[in-house]
């Protein structure tokens, strides 16, 4: 019971783990003024030294690579998420911001150093395999043809978590390969794939971007609505707590039963303990201001 998040920060190396009980679902909104308010809100928050699971929202906060990566169950429609994102795309210029598709499975492993870096499918004589390695393709392709073998070993992907800023195709034996790249790195990938000799390459940047702008749907129905929804929940977090809400309710049903029970002549015990605690944050007034600007600016943008 409750409404349980967990946020991991990661700085300077170190990883620090802190739990809510009733936060999660208002931590969209906790995680939307920026990084420097997120941090002082998960600092404010329990420390803890294990994963918790079951959970109703997460996010890791790494400073160090300046990534966010989040879910929450209240934004499991694509209208509020879009709009969170598109918001999150002001408040949080400079850091690349992730949706934990798996929830914790993805969490654990950003935090274990397994995040993808690039996408690898290979195609022999059985099913195309799927591998998703936290090696970026420059160093994947400078191990040469040897990297076949390599890759025969590793474990095969069940999910892709995110959408890597690169791939490599392997068809072995037609010693052909293919590479696609989004930041701009195709020149040093031609470069290092010519010490593949006898494999054929080709750079599929131009149709992987094909493929994407025709998979793209567009804005998610109802999007304006959801900004306006956004909008005015990020004003009523600042007066009333959500979780703060939800706590409250369940303190008030326990004195009702503490009295149903002692006009039955008994004498209940009520345990109470950190449980019930949730500590949110005051925002200054120009980070309230610059949050109300982030989500007017993002809904503009955003207009059909």
């Amino acid at each position: 019971m409750g409404s349980r998040a967990e946020i991991v920060v990661i700085d300077a190396g170190a990883q620090r783990k802190f739990y809510t009980h009733w936060g999660a679902r208002s931590l969209h909104l906790d995680l939307l003024p920026g990084a420097q308010s997120a941090l002082r809100f998960a600092t404010a928050q329990e420390e803890v030294e294990n994963w918790i699971y079951d959970l109703d929202a997460a996010a890791v906060i790494d400073v160090d690579n300046r990534m966010l990566l989040w879910h929450s169950t209240v934004c499991k429609e694509s209208a509020i998420r879009c709009a969170v994102f598109e918001t999150m795309h002001e408040t949080w210029p400079d850091w690349t911001v992730h949706w934990a598709e798996f929830r914790e499975r993805d969490l654990v492993d950003y935090c274990a150093g397994r995040w993808p870096q690039c996408v690898v499918t290979v195609f022999g004589p059985d099913k195309p395999r799927l591998y998703t390695p936290a090696i970026d393709l420059a160093h994947l392709l400078e191990q040469g043809p040897a990297l076949v073998d390599v890759i025969a070993g590793w474990k095969h992907a069940d999910r892709l978590p995110t959408m890597p800023p690169s791939g490599l195709h392997l068809v072995p034996a037609q010693r052909s390969g293919a590479w696609w790249a989004f930041d701009n790195n195709s020149g040093v990938l031609e470069a290092i794939a010519e010490q593949w000799r006898g494999w054929r390459w080709e750079n599929w940047d131009d149709q992987m971007l094909n493929v994407l702008s025709k998979t793209d749907p567009g804005p998610p129905p109802g999007l304006m609505a959801a900004f306006q929804s956004l909008s005015a929940s990020f004003e009523q977090h600042q007066l009333l707590d959500a979780g703060t809400e939800a706590s409250a309710a369940l303190l008030n049903t326990t004195d009702w039963l503490q009295d149903l029970t002692h006009s039955l002549g008994q004498a209940p015990t009520a345990i109470e303990d950190n449980t019930f605690t949730h500590r949110p944050i005051d925002l200054s007034p120009t980070e309230l201001n610059a949050t109300r600007q982030a989500i007017a600016t993002a809904a503009m943008r955003s207009q059909p």
